[in-house]
């Protein structure tokens, strides 16, 4: 068995942290105690003395079989911003792109070649096929091993009652919904200007948000609400938390793109969309404060950028590309969210690992560093400075306030095999693999 040791760690379990060894053996954790002797004389160990020991995060909605496609050195430049990120699982939708048969499609990804280091799984969508039914719902779930689903909302009101079976479908085996709620000012909301929206354009997005959670309620169908930015669609939401069935993802307000020149208030996050005065955005403080609970997820920062613009008003300073925020999230996140006190390390870790593992069906596979768990674990030095800052959105003043990062991935093991050494990646490729799921009840 192919051993490696990680001593004088400490362990972000259970909303604690606990000081001690991990063994790894090949793909799993095998022992995990206060001291931990090597096994067998020639068995690597790395001391981790003063860091922690952290599972791998979990991205839950990225389309990384596009990316790969942007040129020859695109797949490494991913696999590598994952890395640094800390992220070891990552699951994309499948939408009727090749085909416009499931099956196909499906067999199509499943077979395909991406070369990806992180373990992977599909969202399939509801949207756009052929033939799907309600019998599809469950024999996708039962013999692909796809444990979630992607929508598009809203539909044609001719396909209303098509969705609702499909959701009462899903509700069966708990599998959830990932909702991608069309937001005013979007390129194919049909408004050729920002002027075109209006308030009748955000009532009307109001009214769309209200009646896929209606439904949702009345099937007992457990939906996310992904990419949520205003305090509007928040107060929709938080009135039905208490449901158990209504979660959702709200966006990170550090992101690059054309958008980010955005002006708003020192208060306000980033959403990424056209700002009318009709809807506010999530303030920073309310942020802070959802992420905390166990009904929102983190919107991970989308990488189909163009790049344009990006050197001189990107919101993370120095070295920008098109996958600077994936790569610095984690240190962004431990700044401005633990060494501000606006959120723990071990809600940080439940926030991007344990509670998306949970609810994409790989807990305890994945999310944890547990006995028996998969190997994908990040060694954090929380010490290491950064010549790197980030900053709220939005500011054109001269009295801009500047983070310095702190914090950085020192080791990342994906399924046991050390792919980074905070210096240089691993020259032996790490194939991902193919995830089964199955829904947590």
């Amino acid at each position: 068995m192919d051993y490696v040791l990680i001593k004088n760690g400490k362990v972000v379990h259970n909303g604690g942290e606990h000081s001690r060894d991990v063994l790894i053996g090949n793909d799993k954790i095998i022992d995990i105690r206060e001291r931990i002797e090597r096994p067998e004389p020639e068995t690597p160990v790395i001391d981790a003395q003063g860091k922690y020991v952290l599972p791998g995060a979990v991205d839950t909605n990225i389309l990384f079989s596009e990316l790969i496609k942007q040129d020859k050195t695109a797949l490494k430049r991913f696999n590598q911003a994952q890395v640094i990120g800390g992220t070891t699982t990552v699951i994309e939708p499948v939408l009727p792109v090749s085909s416009a048969i499931y099956q196909t499609e499906l067999k199509r990804r499943r077979r395909n070649y991406y070369g990806i280091s992180a373990d992977y799984g599909f969202h399939l969508s509801m949207n756009g096929w052929k033939y799907f039914s309600e019998r599809d719902i469950d024999f996708v779930y039962a013999h692909e091993g796809v444990a979630s689903f992607y929508l598009k909302w809203p539909v044609e009101q001719s396909e209303v009652e098509q969705i609702k079976g499909l959701l009462k479908a899903a509700a069966i085996d708990s599998t959830p919904v990932m909702v991608d709620l069309h937001k005013p000012g979007e390129a194919e909301s049909g408004f050729a200007a920002m002027s075109d929206v209006n308030r009748d354009t955000f009532a009307c997005h109001l009214q769309h948000l209200q009646r896929i959670i209606d439904l949702a309620l009345e099937v007992k169908c457990i939906i996310c609400i992904m990419n949520v930015c205003f305090k509007e669609e928040l107060d929709l939401i938080e009135a039905h938390a208490s449901s158990k069935l209504v979660y959702a993802e709200l966006m990170f307000p550090f992101h690059i793109a054309d958008s980010d020149r955005i002006i708003v208030d020192s208060d306000s996050v980033f959403s990424g969309f056209p700002l009318v005065d009709n809807l506010n955005l999530i303030s920073a403080t309310e942020l802070w404060q959802c992420l905390k609970k166990g009904n929102y997820f983190l919107a991970r920062p989308m990488v189909k950028l163009s790049g344009q613009g990006i050197i001189r008003d990107s919101q993370v300073a120095n070295r920008p590309d098109e996958y600077i925020l994936l790569k610095n999230l984690l240190s962004v996140l431990y700044t401005l969210g633990v060494t501000q006190q606006n959120i723990t390390l071990a809600e940080l870790i439940e926030l991007l690992a344990c509670r998306p593992a949970r609810f994409m069906g790989l807990y305890p596979k994945k999310g944890v560093v547990a006995v028996g768990s998969d190997a994908d674990i990040i060694i954090w030095n929380l010490d290491y400075k950064r010549n790197l800052h980030c900053h709220l959105p939005g500011w054109r003043n001269e009295h801009i306030n500047h983070f310095p990062l702190k914090g950085r991935v020192e080791f990342a093991f994906i399924k046991g095999h050390m792919v980074y050494d905070g210096e240089s990646f691993s020259e032996e490729h790490v194939e991902g693999r193919y995830l089964y799921r199955s829904p947590s009840k």
